[in-house]
């Protein structure tokens, strides 16, 4: 029995040195004509990230969305959005990885 559950515990357990997927919703969205933080419904950024085909996986707290418009500045209903990854210098980025983000 000890041993089962031994097991069970490390296999719900992450592998050393993979990563969890970002959830895309805690992304910061903003306005890039006005500088507003634009909140979305649920699911939206999900949905961007999907059609842009972007890989949860290559996310993290770096990341922002950046819109062409919002509601503050524009009465436009269709908007660009793009994705940044911000660093504070050369020494704060990551390692080069492969993908879309």
């Amino acid at each position: 029995m000890v041993q089962r559950i031994a097991a069970l515990n490390a296999v719900s357990k992450p592998l050393p040195g993979s990563r969890q997927p970002y959830d895309p919703e805690l992304l910061y969205v903003e306005c890039g004509r006005c500088g507003a933080p634009v909140i979305w419904e649920p699911g939206r950024a999900t949905r961007i990230l999907e059609v842009a085909g972007i890989d949860p996986l290559e996310l993290d707290a770096s990341c922002m969305l950046s819109t062409d418009s919002c509601s503050m500045c524009s009465k436009k209903k269709g908007y660009t959005v793009q994705i940044f990854r911000l660093s504070s210098g050369p020494g704060s980025q990551r390692p080069r990885s492969f993908g879309t983000a």
